[in-house]
């Protein structure tokens, strides 16, 4: 019998956090989902977790596969989803035990193609931050207005106090799974392209008609995880950004009649290079001395692409502590770029603490 909903977890070397995620969702309030465990070549022992659970559970299916990232382990669990509607969720993260009832009676009740939620950032000392999160349902009802959503979930315009206005994730999201398959959305490589999350949700929200945001914050991201910032560290993050940037700026030319969309993507790129940036010092600062960030900050200022963009965005436009990021970045201040990054990692630390 078909369930209405199916979610997707993917899951790879997630021990400490595998049977929290699974009982969360075990546990909704809203009852009539399937559950899709793709185990991507675990080796830490999630895989015998996995399989433990779909011994107890009826309603659980797990995948074993050869290691193949995130993005191609979602499409497997996709080609094995029969329900309705897709809800994604990553193995280290939790849900409320509303939010599947939440999205699935907003998606239903307005005859929407996508219903999507906000989250709880779940920081390392356990305190949190609800992000983005709306005050009150907001809805799309024609394609143009889809296209609204679609642009608020890859970036933000230049005024907005955020640097995406939806969230760029395809968790805490609940898709219409016939439209999924009509069109043949599916998720890069994350090795191909960063960020698959971002390209799948342009895909399918191109081809949507009917979306609907709701204020509900309670799938928990987990930001904090131990050891993250040394794993997920990368040498070759300016070359994916502009990759990305430039696979967006074809797929928006070709949905977009006019240029709606450009200062949308160029804030995107100067916000992206802008997070890698602050990672080269974190990851110095943290975790080796030895690190050549200061050379590594100074070859993604001078990148073409990026002083192509500051040239042209009206930065001046920015939240006051934007501004100053971009006017930095635009002048290729590196020591003192790197100055405020360490100011702004203090505050932050200082503010969790309290």
């Amino acid at each position: 019998m078909e369930s209405s909903v199916s979610v997707i977890i993917p899951v790879y070397n997630v021990k400490p956090y595998l049977a929290r995620c699974i009982e969360s969702v075990l546990h909704q309030s809203f009852e009539d989902f399937e559950l899709i465990l793709v185990d991507d070549g675990s080796e830490d022992g999630s895989s015998e977790i996995c399989d433990e659970y779909a011994d107890r559970w009826e309603k659980i299916t797990v995948i074993h596969q050869t290691n193949m990232g995130a993005g191609l382990a979602r499409n497997r669990g996709l080609e094995a989803a029969g329900g309705r509607y897709i809800v994604f969720c990553d193995s280290d993260d939790y849900l409320g035990p509303d939010l599947l009832k939440n999205l699935y009676e907003a998606v239903t009740r307005n005859a929407a193609d996508c219903a999507v939620a906000g989250c709880t950032m779940v920081y390392s000392d356990q305190t949190t931050c609800a992000f983005p999160g709306v005050e009150k349902e907001e809805l799309f009802l024609s394609k143009k207005d889809v296209e609204k959503l679609l642009l608020g979930s890859v970036s933000s315009p230049p005024c907005h106090p955020l640097d995406c206005v939806y969230g760029q994730s395809v968790w805490a999201r609940m898709y219409r799974r016939q439209l999924l398959m009509d069109h043949d959305v599916r998720f890069v490589s994350e090795r191909e392209c960063i960020s698959e999350d971002i390209i799948f949700n342009v895909d399918f929200l191109r081809y949507a008609h009917r979306a609907v945001v709701i204020a509900d914050v309670s799938y928990h991201y987990e930001c904090g995880r131990a050891g993250s910032l040394s794993k997920g560290y990368r040498n070759d993050w300016l070359e994916k950004e502009i990759r990305l940037y430039e696979v967006l700026e074809k797929r928006f030319g070709e949905i977009f009649t006019g240029n709606e969309y450009i200062l949308y993507l160029y804030r995107f790129l100067i916000m992206r290079i802008a997070y890698d940036i602050t990672q080269e010092v974190l990851y110095h600062d943290h975790v080796d001395r030895r690190h050549p960030m200061r050379k590594s900050v100074r070859r993604m200022l001078a990148n073409d692409r990026l002083q192509e963009v500051l040239r042209a965005y009206p930065w001046g436009k920015l939240p006051f502590l934007r501004v100053i990021l971009a006017g930095t970045m635009r002048f290729q201040l590196t020591e003192l770029l790197i100055f405020l990054i360490r100011i702004q990692q203090c505050i932050m630390k200082s503010s969790q603490n309290i």
